[in-house]
């Protein structure tokens, strides 16, 4: 995410604007082994699901959402696309991950003056870019004078332990009005290889992630949902597109049941949700 001076990469694709800091937007944060073109397809589902759902799809995902492309794959040097080895390298791309989150933040400082309303919707290790970001600013001096009104992690590729034994990220946790964990216990990712590659990476023996459990199951996420999908399963379940349009104030035409949350639940605010934009998938903004 940054060029050879340091600076971060920034890109729109053709005829598209920068983002608009005087209204709500939303950052898209794909997780770990993913590229880009896998990034827009994930996301592209995920907006069909919720577009399915919901009775409209709200504006802050039709309009103004922008995926955050970042390194979190083994490339091949000058060779385009991942290695064969690239799963294999997840404990490596955790100093990655930290790197893009420090990418993100200046140029939302750079970019935002310091007033906007920022929504994150992140995945898998993408969710550690996300927590990450927010800790930057809980930990500021002075507070932040930014918005997170709301912030979903879906299959949090991270250690528990952080926020249960208050060890790290856990302020970030805490920054956003609204917090949405999508968990299941079925992600054989995170109950499996996260664990051992969290080990080799030095942080814990074997630690639980978030996306596995859900927990901390009290004090820092408003809202928990359990769910029965494969670690990337959740950009075509239903389930997970009522939960992110409800929490987006675009709730779905029948009353569903709440399924396995144990958390306290809070009220979101409800963003402002405009005529749908009728832009193509292709269309939608993007950054790296």
């Amino acid at each position: 995410m940054r060029d050879g001076f340091g600076n971060p990469r920034v890109y729109t694709l053709p005829q598209a604007e920068a983002p608009d800091w005087n209204s709500p937007i939303c950052f898209l944060l794909h997780g770990y082994n993913v590229e880009p073109q896998g990034a827009l397809r994930s996301f592209t589902n995920l907006f069909d699901a919720v577009r399915r759902k919901a009775t409209l799809l709200p504006s802050l995902l039709a309009s103004r959402s922008w995926l955050v492309y970042w390194a979190g794959y083994a490339s091949g040097g000058l060779a385009s696309g991942k290695t064969l080895t690239s799963p294999l390298t997840y404990a490596s791309q955790i100093p990655s991950a930290c790197e893009a989150a420090a990418a993100l933040r200046q140029y939302i400082d750079q970019e935002s003056s310091g007033r906007a309303q920022v929504t994150l919707i992140a995945h898998s290790l993408g969710c550690r870019v996300a927590l990450e970001l927010l800790d930057s600013y809980a930990t500021l001096a002075t507070p932040t004078t930014l918005d997170f009104p709301l912030v979903v992690l879906m299959a949090a590729a991270v250690p528990t332990y952080f926020f249960e034994d208050l060890q790290r990220l856990w302020r970030g946790a805490l920054l956003p009005k609204v917090s949405l964990v999508l968990f299941s216990e079925k992600d054989s990712i995170l109950t499996g290889p996260f664990r051992i590659g969290q080990t080799i990476a030095g942080e814990g023996v074997l630690p639980r992630a978030v996306g596995a459990t859900g927990r901390p199951s009290g004090g820092f996420w408003s809202q928990r949902v359990s769910t029965q999908n494969k670690h990337s399963g959740y950009f075509d379940d239903p389930a997970t597109a009522t939960e992110i349009a409800r929490v987006l104030g675009q709730a779905a035409p029948r009353a569903l049941p709440e399924r396995g949350s144990e958390g306290m639940v809070l009220q979101s605010e409800k963003l402002p949700a405009n005529e749908l934009a009728s832009r193509s998938p292709t269309e939608r903004r993007f950054i790296t």
